[in-house]
């Protein structure tokens, strides 16, 4: 088995748009959603989009997916996370789990830097 390159692309975005969907009980609680979308920035310059969707799946647990539309594919990832109501995450990994064009057979993860409702940085580690 041959041992493939990694691509470290770095990042940061800027919030776009952020929906909460009050599902269930009134209130904040499990079956919420959160839509995320965001612009891409690499070295200052404009780089791509992306668009998340976040369920709370527990009183303190959050699971997301959501894709980076980049300019050679999509890549696709998700994490469950634990975080209090109204916290946003900071400093985590999320999984890759596959793209399209010159990410078909990507894999690995990102690190999220930090993350706020504005935006935030983060850093793709990608094994082709």
């Amino acid at each position: 088995m041959s041992r493939g390159l990694t691509e470290v692309v770095r990042l940061t975005s800027t919030s776009t748009g952020t929906t909460v969907v009050d599902n269930g009980t009134s209130g904040p609680g499990i079956g919420d959603q959160i839509i995320i979308t965001a612009n891409l920035f690499r070295n200052g310059a404009r780089y791509g989009t992306e668009g998340a969707v976040c369920t709370r799946v527990a009183a303190d647990s959050t699971l997301c997916s959501g894709t980076f539309s980049l300019p050679r594919g999509q890549v696709s990832w998700q994490h469950l996370k634990t975080t209090p109501i109204g916290t946003p995450p900071s400093d985590f990994d999320i999984a890759i789990t596959g793209g399209t064009g010159a990410y078909a057979t990507v894999r690995g993860y990102a690190h999220i830097a930090r993350i706020a409702e504005s935006g935030g940085a983060l850093a793709l580690y990608l094994l082709h």
